[in-house]
Protein backbone atom coordinates (compact mmCIF):
# COMPACT_ATOMS: atom_id res chain seq x y z
CA UNK A 1 0.00 0.00 0.00
CA UNK A 2 1.24 3.53 -0.60
CA UNK A 3 2.51 5.74 1.98
CA UNK A 4 -0.28 8.26 2.72
CA UNK A 5 2.36 11.14 1.52
CA UNK A 6 2.78 9.82 -1.81
CA UNK A 7 -1.61 9.23 -2.20
CA UNK A 8 -1.82 13.08 -1.11
CA UNK A 9 1.09 14.02 -3.54
CA UNK A 10 -1.19 11.78 -6.23
CA UNK A 11 -4.49 13.95 -5.37
CA UNK A 12 -1.91 17.19 -5.52
CA UNK A 13 -0.87 16.44 -8.76
CA UNK A 14 -4.32 15.33 -10.46
CA UNK A 15 -5.76 18.63 -9.23
CA UNK A 16 -2.78 21.04 -10.50
CA UNK A 17 -3.07 18.38 -13.70
CA UNK A 18 -7.04 19.63 -13.78
CA UNK A 19 -6.32 23.89 -13.04
CA UNK A 20 -3.94 23.52 -15.93
CA UNK A 21 -5.95 22.18 -18.88
CA UNK A 22 -9.15 24.12 -17.52
CA UNK A 23 -6.76 26.97 -18.00
CA UNK A 24 -5.63 26.00 -21.39
CA UNK A 25 -8.79 24.93 -22.66
CA UNK A 26 -11.23 28.22 -21.34
CA UNK A 27 -11.22 30.41 -24.05
CA UNK A 28 -13.11 27.30 -26.08
CA UNK A 29 -15.85 27.79 -23.70
CA UNK A 30 -15.58 30.80 -21.63
CA UNK A 31 -15.29 34.28 -23.27
CA UNK A 32 -12.42 35.87 -22.45
CA UNK A 33 -12.46 38.55 -24.06
CA UNK A 34 -14.80 41.93 -24.90
CA UNK A 35 -17.39 40.08 -27.41
CA UNK A 36 -20.79 40.35 -28.15
CA UNK A 37 -22.71 38.46 -24.88
CA UNK A 38 -25.64 36.45 -25.82
CA UNK A 39 -27.77 37.72 -23.20
CA UNK A 40 -27.13 41.65 -23.92
CA UNK A 41 -29.81 43.98 -21.95
CA UNK A 42 -30.08 47.19 -23.79
CA UNK A 43 -30.33 46.26 -27.54
CA UNK A 44 -32.64 49.02 -28.88
CA UNK A 45 -31.53 52.64 -30.77
CA UNK A 46 -33.90 54.91 -30.76
CA UNK A 47 -33.33 58.51 -32.25
CA UNK A 48 -35.88 61.83 -32.48
CA UNK A 49 -36.70 64.83 -34.10
CA UNK A 50 -39.53 67.34 -33.22
CA UNK A 51 -39.30 68.67 -36.74
CA UNK A 52 -38.55 66.11 -39.44
CA UNK A 53 -40.45 65.79 -42.61
CA UNK A 54 -41.69 63.20 -44.44
CA UNK A 55 -43.61 61.87 -47.59
CA UNK A 56 -47.03 59.96 -46.28
CA UNK A 57 -47.87 57.41 -49.18
CA UNK A 58 -51.04 55.37 -48.61
CA UNK A 59 -53.92 54.15 -51.12
CA UNK A 60 -55.07 57.52 -51.10
CA UNK A 61 -51.76 59.28 -52.93
CA UNK A 62 -49.36 61.44 -51.41
CA UNK A 63 -48.92 63.76 -48.63
CA UNK A 64 -46.66 66.21 -46.62
CA UNK A 65 -45.63 65.44 -43.09
CA UNK A 66 -43.73 67.49 -41.11
CA UNK A 67 -43.40 67.04 -36.89
CA UNK A 68 -42.17 64.65 -34.87
CA UNK A 69 -40.09 61.49 -36.52
CA UNK A 70 -38.54 58.80 -34.49
CA UNK A 71 -36.20 55.88 -35.82
CA UNK A 72 -35.81 52.98 -34.23
CA UNK A 73 -33.50 50.01 -34.24
CA UNK A 74 -34.21 47.01 -32.44
CA UNK A 75 -31.58 43.44 -32.11
CA UNK A 76 -32.66 40.63 -31.07
CA UNK A 77 -29.82 37.84 -30.46
CA UNK A 78 -31.35 34.45 -31.37
CA UNK A 79 -30.41 30.96 -31.52
CA UNK A 80 -28.48 28.99 -33.19
CA UNK A 81 -24.76 30.77 -31.47
CA UNK A 82 -21.51 29.93 -30.21
CA UNK A 83 -18.67 31.06 -28.55
CA UNK A 84 -17.62 32.84 -32.29
CA UNK A 85 -21.44 33.68 -34.03
CA UNK A 86 -24.83 33.88 -33.35
CA UNK A 87 -27.69 34.68 -35.57
CA UNK A 88 -28.97 38.20 -34.71
CA UNK A 89 -32.78 39.71 -36.25
CA UNK A 90 -32.74 43.41 -36.38
CA UNK A 91 -35.66 45.40 -36.86
CA UNK A 92 -35.63 49.35 -38.32
CA UNK A 93 -38.37 51.46 -38.45
CA UNK A 94 -39.16 55.00 -39.43
CA UNK A 95 -42.44 56.49 -37.47
CA UNK A 96 -44.01 59.53 -37.01
CA UNK A 97 -46.52 61.68 -34.25
CA UNK A 98 -45.98 62.14 -30.70
CA UNK A 99 -46.80 58.34 -29.95
CA UNK A 100 -45.08 56.85 -32.72
CA UNK A 101 -45.76 52.94 -30.99
CA UNK A 102 -49.64 53.69 -32.80
CA UNK A 103 -49.63 51.64 -36.08
CA UNK A 104 -51.19 54.11 -37.88
CA UNK A 105 -47.79 56.23 -37.45
CA UNK A 106 -45.37 53.62 -38.95
CA UNK A 107 -44.06 55.39 -42.49
CA UNK A 108 -41.41 52.03 -43.01
CA UNK A 109 -40.23 49.15 -41.83
CA UNK A 110 -37.45 46.69 -42.13
CA UNK A 111 -36.55 42.96 -40.70
CA UNK A 112 -32.93 41.76 -41.17
CA UNK A 113 -32.28 38.64 -40.43
CA UNK A 114 -28.47 37.00 -40.10
CA UNK A 115 -25.54 35.52 -38.40
CA UNK A 116 -23.15 37.63 -36.97
CA UNK A 117 -19.43 37.60 -35.99
CA UNK A 118 -19.73 38.28 -31.96
CA UNK A 119 -15.84 39.59 -32.35
CA UNK A 120 -15.63 41.32 -34.92
CA UNK A 121 -19.59 42.67 -35.39
CA UNK A 122 -19.41 41.62 -39.38
CA UNK A 123 -22.19 39.94 -40.87
CA UNK A 124 -21.01 36.21 -41.82
CA UNK A 125 -23.57 35.77 -44.46
CA UNK A 126 -26.26 37.53 -46.33
CA UNK A 127 -29.45 39.15 -44.73
CA UNK A 128 -32.72 37.67 -45.15
CA UNK A 129 -34.61 41.23 -45.51
CA UNK A 130 -38.43 41.46 -45.20
CA UNK A 131 -39.76 44.64 -45.61
CA UNK A 132 -43.07 44.60 -47.32
CA UNK A 133 -46.11 42.43 -46.47
CA UNK A 134 -46.73 39.59 -49.23
CA UNK A 135 -43.60 40.00 -50.92
CA UNK A 136 -40.71 37.39 -51.00
CA UNK A 137 -37.82 38.69 -48.44
CA UNK A 138 -34.51 40.31 -50.29
CA UNK A 139 -31.22 38.69 -50.06
CA UNK A 140 -28.74 41.43 -49.27
CA UNK A 141 -25.07 41.39 -47.99
CA UNK A 142 -24.23 43.53 -45.20
CA UNK A 143 -21.10 45.01 -45.66
CA UNK A 144 -18.76 46.53 -42.96
CA UNK A 145 -20.30 47.41 -39.72
CA UNK A 146 -23.56 48.44 -37.76
CA UNK A 147 -24.32 48.38 -34.58
CA UNK A 148 -21.43 46.58 -33.45
CA UNK A 149 -17.55 47.64 -34.27
CA UNK A 150 -14.37 45.12 -33.48
CA UNK A 151 -13.77 44.97 -29.66
CA UNK A 152 -10.73 47.07 -28.89
CA UNK A 153 -11.93 49.52 -31.85
CA UNK A 154 -8.90 51.42 -33.53
CA UNK A 155 -8.77 54.92 -34.06
CA UNK A 156 -8.96 54.55 -37.64
CA UNK A 157 -11.98 54.72 -40.68
CA UNK A 158 -14.28 51.58 -40.75
CA UNK A 159 -17.07 50.75 -43.36
CA UNK A 160 -20.55 51.21 -41.70
CA UNK A 161 -23.33 49.88 -43.04
CA UNK A 162 -25.87 52.39 -44.69
CA UNK A 163 -29.77 50.39 -44.71
CA UNK A 164 -31.27 52.68 -47.30
CA UNK A 165 -27.98 52.63 -49.72
CA UNK A 166 -28.05 48.62 -48.66
CA UNK A 167 -23.97 49.22 -48.95
CA UNK A 168 -21.16 50.49 -46.71
CA UNK A 169 -19.93 54.13 -46.65
CA UNK A 170 -16.84 54.80 -44.83
CA UNK A 171 -16.92 56.41 -40.97
CA UNK A 172 -13.97 58.21 -40.22
CA UNK A 173 -12.18 58.16 -36.51
CA UNK A 174 -12.57 62.15 -34.77
CA UNK A 175 -11.61 62.15 -31.14
CA UNK A 176 -11.66 60.15 -28.16
CA UNK A 177 -14.11 60.84 -25.36
CA UNK A 178 -14.89 59.76 -22.14
CA UNK A 179 -18.61 58.69 -20.80
CA UNK A 180 -18.90 57.49 -17.55
CA UNK A 181 -15.39 56.19 -16.81
CA UNK A 182 -15.50 54.29 -20.61
CA UNK A 183 -13.77 55.11 -23.83
CA UNK A 184 -15.98 55.88 -26.56
CA UNK A 185 -14.65 56.81 -30.27
CA UNK A 186 -16.80 58.93 -32.28
CA UNK A 187 -16.72 58.27 -36.43
CA UNK A 188 -17.86 59.91 -38.62
CA UNK A 189 -20.04 59.17 -41.84
CA UNK A 190 -20.77 61.41 -44.81
CA UNK A 191 -23.11 60.24 -47.44
CA UNK A 192 -23.55 62.44 -50.69
CA UNK A 193 -26.54 62.26 -52.45
CA UNK A 194 -27.06 58.95 -54.22
CA UNK A 195 -29.52 57.98 -56.43
CA UNK A 196 -30.87 54.48 -54.93
CA UNK A 197 -33.25 53.83 -57.71
CA UNK A 198 -29.73 52.92 -59.64
CA UNK A 199 -29.06 50.90 -56.71
CA UNK A 200 -31.29 47.91 -56.58
CA UNK A 201 -35.35 47.78 -57.13
CA UNK A 202 -37.65 48.37 -54.45
CA UNK A 203 -41.14 50.37 -53.40
CA UNK A 204 -40.60 53.88 -53.00
CA UNK A 205 -37.29 54.17 -55.10
CA UNK A 206 -39.38 55.96 -57.47
CA UNK A 207 -42.30 58.38 -57.55
CA UNK A 208 -45.10 60.17 -59.63
CA UNK A 209 -44.25 63.92 -58.89
CA UNK A 210 -47.23 66.24 -59.91
CA UNK A 211 -50.35 65.83 -61.54
CA UNK A 212 -52.00 64.53 -64.22
CA UNK A 213 -50.22 64.81 -67.75
CA UNK A 214 -47.66 67.07 -65.61
CA UNK A 215 -46.75 64.33 -63.38
CA UNK A 216 -43.05 62.78 -64.18
CA UNK A 217 -40.94 60.15 -62.82
CA UNK A 218 -38.62 61.07 -59.94
CA UNK A 219 -35.85 59.06 -58.45
CA UNK A 220 -35.34 58.20 -54.75
CA UNK A 221 -31.70 60.27 -53.24
CA UNK A 222 -30.16 59.24 -50.15
CA UNK A 223 -27.60 61.51 -48.02
CA UNK A 224 -26.85 61.48 -44.48
CA UNK A 225 -24.34 62.50 -41.81
CA UNK A 226 -23.64 60.60 -38.64
CA UNK A 227 -21.67 60.62 -36.03
CA UNK A 228 -21.50 57.12 -34.75
CA UNK A 229 -20.20 57.05 -30.67
CA UNK A 230 -18.33 53.32 -30.13
CA UNK A 231 -17.28 52.24 -26.70
CA UNK A 232 -14.06 51.46 -27.68
CA UNK A 233 -13.42 48.44 -25.80
CA UNK A 234 -16.50 46.02 -26.72
CA UNK A 235 -17.22 47.60 -30.07
CA UNK A 236 -21.20 48.34 -29.37
CA UNK A 237 -22.51 51.67 -30.65
CA UNK A 238 -23.85 54.00 -27.53
CA UNK A 239 -24.84 56.65 -29.43
CA UNK A 240 -25.37 58.66 -32.47
CA UNK A 241 -26.62 61.75 -34.38
CA UNK A 242 -28.32 61.29 -37.18
CA UNK A 243 -28.98 63.77 -40.38
CA UNK A 244 -30.69 62.64 -43.12
CA UNK A 245 -32.13 64.21 -46.34
CA UNK A 246 -33.75 62.14 -48.66
CA UNK A 247 -35.49 63.56 -51.87
CA UNK A 248 -36.82 62.46 -55.23
CA UNK A 249 -35.34 63.94 -58.22
CA UNK A 250 -34.82 63.86 -61.64
CA UNK A 251 -32.32 61.90 -63.50
CA UNK A 252 -29.83 64.54 -62.87
CA UNK A 253 -30.55 65.33 -59.09
CA UNK A 254 -32.20 67.96 -59.32
CA UNK A 255 -34.70 68.39 -56.03
CA UNK A 256 -38.50 67.78 -57.12
CA UNK A 257 -40.10 66.53 -53.13
CA UNK A 258 -39.17 65.63 -49.48
CA UNK A 259 -39.27 62.28 -48.93
CA UNK A 260 -37.35 61.91 -45.45
CA UNK A 261 -35.78 65.02 -43.68
CA UNK A 262 -34.73 63.88 -40.47
CA UNK A 263 -31.73 65.46 -37.74
CA UNK A 264 -32.09 63.97 -34.49
CA UNK A 265 -30.06 62.10 -31.66
CA UNK A 266 -30.79 59.75 -28.94
CA UNK A 267 -31.33 60.42 -25.52
CA UNK A 268 -29.17 60.68 -22.42
CA UNK A 269 -31.40 57.59 -20.65
CA UNK A 270 -30.80 55.49 -23.63
CA UNK A 271 -27.07 56.06 -23.36
CA UNK A 272 -26.70 55.58 -19.79
CA UNK A 273 -28.26 51.93 -20.74
CA UNK A 274 -26.23 51.11 -23.59
CA UNK A 275 -22.92 52.11 -21.24
CA UNK A 276 -24.20 49.96 -18.74
CA UNK A 277 -24.43 47.70 -21.07
CA UNK A 278 -21.11 47.49 -22.47
CA UNK A 279 -20.21 47.64 -19.02
CA UNK A 280 -21.23 44.19 -18.57
CA UNK A 281 -19.21 42.55 -21.66
CA UNK A 282 -16.74 40.03 -20.23
CA UNK A 283 -13.13 41.83 -19.41
CA UNK A 284 -10.80 40.52 -21.68
CA UNK A 285 -7.86 41.59 -19.08
CA UNK A 286 -9.25 39.89 -15.85
CA UNK A 287 -10.84 37.23 -17.65
CA UNK A 288 -7.05 36.71 -19.22
CA UNK A 289 -5.19 37.03 -16.11
CA UNK A 290 -7.67 34.45 -13.99
CA UNK A 291 -6.51 32.22 -17.18
CA UNK A 292 -3.28 32.33 -16.88
CA UNK A 293 -3.26 31.97 -12.86
CA UNK A 294 -4.98 28.70 -13.22
CA UNK A 295 -2.49 27.95 -15.49
CA UNK A 296 0.49 28.64 -13.58
CA UNK A 297 -1.14 27.42 -10.24
CA UNK A 298 -1.82 24.27 -12.41
CA UNK A 299 1.83 23.43 -13.58
CA UNK A 300 3.04 24.46 -10.20
CA UNK A 301 0.92 21.80 -8.45
CA UNK A 302 1.15 19.46 -11.00
CA UNK A 303 5.21 19.55 -10.18
CA UNK A 304 4.76 19.54 -6.76
CA UNK A 305 2.07 16.79 -7.01
CA UNK A 306 4.78 14.82 -9.38
CA UNK A 307 7.98 14.71 -7.42
CA UNK A 308 5.98 14.26 -4.04
CA UNK A 309 4.86 11.18 -6.40
CA UNK A 310 8.37 9.50 -6.88
CA UNK A 311 9.55 10.17 -3.19
CA UNK A 312 11.53 13.28 -3.76
CA UNK A 313 10.78 15.00 -0.76
CA UNK A 314 11.11 11.57 1.59
CA UNK A 315 14.67 11.02 0.04
CA UNK A 316 15.40 14.86 0.56
CA UNK A 317 14.12 14.34 4.29
CA UNK A 318 16.17 11.30 4.76
CA UNK A 319 19.32 12.88 3.38
CA UNK A 320 19.02 15.83 6.00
Amino acid sequence: MLPKSRIFAALVFGLGVALLVAGLVMPRFISVDARLPLDLAATTWTLRDESGKARVTSAKGSDDYEGPLAIQTHMDIRPPADMDATAVRIGRTVMRGEDPAKGENLLSAGVWSFTLDRVTGQALDEAKLSHTPATPVDNVAVDGYWLKFPMDAEKTNYPVFDVTLRKASEAVFQEELQWEGRTVYRYRQEIAPTNVAKLYPALGNTASIGEGEDAKEAFLYHSAQRDLFVDQQTGLLVDADVTIDDYYGDDKGERKATALKFEGSMSEEDTAELLAAAEDFPEAELANTVRWVMVAMGALLAAIGLAGTFGVFARLAKRR
